[in-house]
């Protein structure tokens, strides 16, 4: 009997959809294979193939590998049809009980439909995948469940053969070698996220050799453990999986799987008594969906964030709320005060409120703040995840069904476009919707493009910036009463408040970044980096760093082939090395705080942050499809970033950039935004035909609003430098082609183009230049940007009016 405090914790994460369920040839006993016989293991199959094969072994004791190898080639036929009709329209025994659990992925060694007759009668259909396909992101309506060896249902096609079947070293090398299989996904994910095996040894597999080996860092990252499910183990392999970060549970997959279904039950029942939803008096898909995604801060209790090193420049973290480590400034208060008369009003309004301020100013630790306060006056508060763009219809239910929680969202901007989508579908259904949200005044321009101003609530009153003088005395008395002063512990009041009013000029994280160790993340950022013992240590921070500068972490698994170490050893390197330079959490590996991640980016080479961004790329490309990039996973994220023009013409240059460009073409020449990228980038450095070619393939590739927008501005940039009446004809018809697309929601960038290089070309050539056709349709455009809603606030209707201005001062010859 496996014990119950861990069987709880599986449960619990299971609940919130965090394990993956892995499957050897132990998880198919007792289930009946296509011919009527039970199916076998690795060693029953092996005999069984000596025995109906009439194979000599001459006094040897082969493996199946190698059986199964000589019967491929000098048999293929015969041990095709035979595998097909043993391992296809299996009967599964035990296995349904799988069907029930939030798996993320079901991963599976075994060649037979055994799991996906379990799901032929569930509401989530099974997804089957295989090694050699290309990778697919899941979503919640279909289970994915990967053959990593093949699936013999698949043999006997005619565009399938046994080779797709793994059980020969050389089957092995050439699947594992392939970074564009699901074997390099797989390895990511053992190495960061939870898993529950059954079945699989993970050492008579050749391909899962590597992953035990290198260990999981999921317990530590996650809170939740990862198990592995075998009958019986010796003391001495027992020691060697317990080092590679999994807990050993010696039962059999079935009773295992029946008395996991317990606790789950009990936590399923006890998050529905939690909430009590009346309206269904259950918890729904979309109820459990919306919990999978934001944290419920009135019982989070984090199983290890770094808070006791809040005061050494980390971010801020729920439990240093909790433990009231942070100084409460005033703005956070009347915040907190406008957010509760918010709540409690019986208004059904659709509000967001933003918290705005530059790195270190305090507005992260406010929006905790805000929420505890929250907690105070009754009021649920919930803060997002941040592995995917949020779902919108789940969202809509849970604020539906309980009515009066408060979403809270740090890096805010990194969801507009789908919280645009929420508001307009509360608004829609008359439901109320209060967010807070906080980000850097940088990314104010994104926020104002796809989200109406009705929604939005940008006030002056919310804006983090210079401390104020009540604000002074409270952060003292609070490191005051934590020992934590540093170089001016020992001077009066007045010295300790010229120190923030004077010396940091009222700027927290500076004032806080000077007190211990004497000097600034400014001038230490620069030697900590050159300080690192080797140079893949000095590749690991940049790349954390490089992906920290958007606010994502580097995922772990990736992290560990960085730093060229196991994931299990990952922990020591990060406890010893990197101990308060990078820190592990759910998401990844990222340093203790934003700005340090800024600054580290702006003191690399630029040979590093080109080489260093180039492998990430590489490495996140088996992770990111198109489903990938409509949910907004953290690894397109980060791709997404590396790969716009602007950050490679910062980090690369011209022509590093075009060759950076080329480099990645092998893994992203399926993705319009690749195209999109390239295009703009040769564009910015005058290489214009080239820079059409690409524009054209993107559109090639996936005709989007994007891509057509993509392809008009680089038409009128040629028209400018070139003085090219057909490239201005053209450019203007793309950007109409783009403003009429409405695949995605309304954005400014065809709007945007239009205006700007009209007026470009008008100064360089004159306005009577420009076709009187291309002229007449600045008023329609106009007219319609000015009713458009990505212009509705009072920074878009003033870029209007600067732009409409501009074109009449050319009209009239001023």
């Amino acid at each position: 009997m496996a014990d119950s405090e861990i069987l709880g914790r599986v449960a619990h994460g299971l609940a919130m959809k965090e394990y993956s369920l892995l499957l050897g040839a132990g998880a198919s006993a007792g289930a009946i294979g296509g011919n009527g016989r039970p199916l076998p293991t690795g060693t029953g199959l092996k005999d069984a193939l000596v025995e109906d094969f009439q194979i000599s072994n001459e006094g040897e004791d082969p493996r199946l590998h190698e059986i199964y190898g000589d019967l491929q080639h000098e048999k293929p036929q015969e041990i095709a049809s035979y595998l097909h009709s043993w391992f296809s329209n299996c009967q599964p025994s035990w296995q349904h009980l799988l069907v029930e659990f939030a798996w993320k992925r079901i991963w599976t060694l075994n060649i037979d439909d055994v799991v996906e007759a379990a799901f032929s009668n569930s509401d989530r259909m099974p997804q089957s995948l295989t090694w050699y396909e290309r990778f697919a992101d899941s979503n919640d309506m279909a289970v994915q469940i990967i053959h990593l060896h093949g699936m013999a249902n698949r043999l006997c096609n005619n565009d399938t053969d046994s080779n797709e079947l793994v059980f020969s070293i050389s089957d092995y090398a050439r699947e594992v070698a392939n970074v564009k299989t699901w074997h390099k996904v797989f390895f990511d994910e053992f190495a960061a996220r939870p898993f529950v095996i059954i079945g699989a040894r993970l050492d008579d597999e050749f391909d899962l050799a590597r992953v035990l080996q290198s260990g999981s860092v999921a317990e530590q990252s996650t809170g939740y453990p990862s198990v592995l499910v075998i009958p019986s183990v010796s003391p001495l392999r027992l020691r060697r999986l317990e080092s590679a970060g999994l807990i050993v549970i010696q039962n059999t997959g079935e009773q295992f799987i029946n008395e996991l279904m317990d606790h789950y039950r009990t936590t399923i029942n006890a998050i529905t008594n939690q909430y009590s939803p009346t309206s269904s008096g259950h918890m729904t898909p979309g109820l459990m969906k919306f919990l999978q995604q934001f944290i419920d801060l009135r019982t989070y209790e984090p199983h290890d964030d770094g808070s006791s090193l809040f005061y050494s420049g980390y971010q801020p973290t729920w439990t240093t709320i909790k433990n009231d480590d942070d100084a409460i400034l005033d703005k956070t208060e009347e915040i907190s005060s406008a957010v509760v008369r918010l709540a409690h009003d019986e208004k059904i309004i659709q509000k967001i409120i933003l918290l705005a301020g530059n790195p270190g100013s305090g507005k992260s630790t406010g929006i905790l703040r805000v929420a505890n306060n929250l907690i105070g006056h009754g009021i649920r508060p919930f803060i997002f995840r941040g592995d995917e763009y949020i779902d919108v219809e789940a969202t809509t239910e849970w604020l539906k069904t309980f009515n009066g929680s408060v979403l809270l969202f740090d890096d805010f901007a990194d969801q507009c476009s789908t919280l645009q989508n929420l508001a307009q579908r509360c608004a829609e259904e008359n439901v109320k919707m209060l967010l807070v949200g906080a980000d850097r005044p940088a990314r104010h321009p994104i926020m104002y493009d796809r989200i109406n101003s009705q929604y939005l609530d940008m006030s002056e009153a919310y804006w983090y910036g210079k401390l104020a003088d009540a604000d002074v005395d409270h952060i003292i008395d609070k490191l005051h009463s934590r020992g934590r002063l540093g170089i001016i512990t020992r001077r009066a009041r007045d010295q300790q408040r010229f120190h923030f009013v004077e010396t940091a000029n009222r700027s927290l994280f500076d004032a806080m970044s000077e007190l211990e160790g004497g000097r600034g993340f400014k001038e230490r950022v620069g030697e900590i980096y050159r300080g690192l013992l080797s140079e893949d240590s000095r590749r690991l921070y940049a790349a954390a760093c490089l992906c920290y500068d958007q606010s994502v972490p580097l995922p772990a698994g990736i992290a560990a082939d960085f730093a060229m170490v196991k994931p299990a050893d990952l922990l020591n390197l990060l406890d010893n090395e990197f101990k308060g330079l990078l820190i592990l959490t759910r998401l990844g590996i990222r340093p203790p705080h934003r700005i340090m991640a800024r600054l580290l980016v702006g003191t690399l080479d630029d040979s590093v942050r080109s080489e260093v961004s180039f492998a990430i790329a590489v490495a996140l490309a088996p992770h990111i499809d198109q489903a990938a990039m409509r949910r907004g996973t953290r690894e397109h994220r980060i791709a997404r970033h590396l790969m716009d023009h602007r950050t490679v013409a910062r980090h690369s240059g011209g022509d590093k950039g075009s060759k950076w460009y080329d480099g990645i073409r092998q893994y992203y020449d399926w993705n319009g935004r690749y195209w999109d990228q390239r295009a703009l980038f040769e564009s910015r450095y005058g290489h214009h035909d080239v820079a059409r070619s690409y524009a054209e393939r993107s559109i090639q590739v996936h005709p989007h609003s994007f891509g057509y927008n993509t392809l008009g501005t680089v038409l009128l940039r040629m028209a400018v430098d070139q003085r090219l009446i057909s490239a201005l004809h053209e450019g203007v018809a793309h950007l109409d082609t783009s403003r009429r697309l409405r695949e995605w929601e309304d954005r400014e960038h065809p709007y945007t183009a239009f205006f700007t290089y009209l007026i470009q070309y008008a100064e360089r050539w004159g306005i009577n230049d420009i076709p009187q056709q291309i002229r007449s349709q600045w008023v329609d455009w106009f007219r319609e940007a000015l009713s458009s809603r990505v212009f509705s606030s009072r920074t878009g209707q003033q870029q209007l009016e600067a732009w409409n201005k501009h074109w009449l001062q050319f009209a009239v010859g001023i």
